[in-house]
């Protein structure tokens, strides 16, 4: 059976084309939330093909990326100049307590297998007083299933619960032990794609993951056919699928 990591790796040239140029604002405003500092140590978790890593560098500061998907990160090294990348489950992170000054991470919690243990594992790594700056999609009213509900329930894909909300996060970081929890949100993120053969690679992607590694490629073909038809569009022809942003930034304590 085909792991999360090996499915990212086999369609990390099509993220790179799709998903990442549509996550930069989205790292922008993580790493602007980070407030980050010269000299800072900072680690990116689930940095793929390392957008927000990029967004960290400068001011002597030291990046590291990491992430378990090994394609992913082949795109990175060469794309990214100054950071580190290492491949690592970040649900076990390979470094000794208080390593970092700050953890950011750009919509890679969503993929946690518990969020909350992967939050009080971030925890870990970071230094007392150090700081966490994070985003994931949302809130559910401007992510895909927005504008794909019918479809997936006619297609017999469940998405209930895949999105947490402003509270739900705060309450996950405070549980995990981070300290001045704050959040928000940007209802305006798209996942923007050129055209149609963009879209059926965004889609490509995004039928590697379980809801739909069962179907047939048949079912693969009539459910893009149908998310396509449903997608809105500029008036260039340019592509734009809700996905919305929630933003949170805490603190480690002291003790």
């Amino acid at each position: 059976m085909t792991t999360p990591a090996e499915r990212f790796s086999e369609t990390a040239a099509g993220y790179a084309a799709t998903m990442a140029p549509s996550l930069r604002p989205v790292a922008a405003e993580v790493v602007r939330r980070a407030a980050l500092r010269p000299g800072e140590r900072v680690l990116d978790i689930g940095t793929g093909t390392g957008v927000a890593a990029a967004a960290a560098r400068g001011e002597r500061r030291t990046i590291v990326g990491v992430d378990a998907a090994p394609g992913m990160l082949a795109i990175a090294r060469a794309e990214v100049a100054g950071v580190t990348f290492e491949e690592m489950d970040f649900m076990v992170l390979r470094f000794e307590d208080a390593t970092f000054d700050v953890v950011i991470a750009c919509h890679s919690l969503l993929f946690a297998t518990d969020a909350a243990a992967a939050l009080a594992e971030w925890l870990r790594v970071t230094r007392p007083e150090g700081r966490l700056s994070l985003s994931v999609p949302g809130p559910s009213g401007v992510t895909p299933s927005a504008i794909y509900r019918e479809i997936y329930d006619r297609h017999g894909i469940d998405t209930a619960g895949r999105y947490p909300t402003r509270e739900s996060l705060a309450e996950l970081a405070g549980a995990a032990g981070w300290v001045e929890v704050e959040t928000g949100a940007d209802p305006g993120i798209a996942i923007v794609l050129g055209d149609a053969a963009a879209f059926r690679t965004w889609r490509a992607i995004g039928s590697r993951g379980p809801a739909t590694a069962h179907f047939t490629q048949a079912q693969h073909d009539a459910l893009t056919d149908a998310m396509l038809a449903a997608t809105p569009r500029d008036a260039d022809g340019t592509l734009r699928i809700p996905f919305g942003a929630i933003y949170l930034t805490a603190r480690r304590p002291t003790a």
